[in-house]
């Protein structure tokens, strides 16, 4: 929780278990989130390559290339996605549970 605070996600008050989103949830993505909680790569490179091999020498430069349209790629689409949708997803599929129940 503390992380999220720092973000600006969060506001807590020193002496109780109360935390309170700082913003409205459908103004909180979940870039914004990711951001708050990750090292914000979702892919990670192996440093450890062998550089006199053909692919250990060249796969570095090669992926970093790939990850970062990945990477592009899944933060426009955490841009459409906001606390409030998944908040409103999860209470839709709790009702139907309790509905079939």
């Amino acid at each position: 929780m503390a992380t999220l605070a720092k973000a600006g996600l969060l506001t807590t008050h020193p002496g109780t278990v109360a935390p309170e989103l700082a913003r409205p949830a459908n103004s909180i993505t979940m870039l914004d989130i990711y951001h708050a909680l990750d090292d914000g790569q979702l892919l990670h490179i192996d440093e450890k390559t062998n550089p006199l091999c053909i692919v250990g020498g060249n796969i570095q430069d090669t992926l970093n290339e790939a990850y970062q349209k990945v990477q592009a790629a899944a933060e426009n689409v955490m841009t459409e996605i906001t606390l409030q949708s998944i908040i409103d997803d999860i209470l839709a599929r709790q009702k139907s549970k309790a509905k079939n129940s």
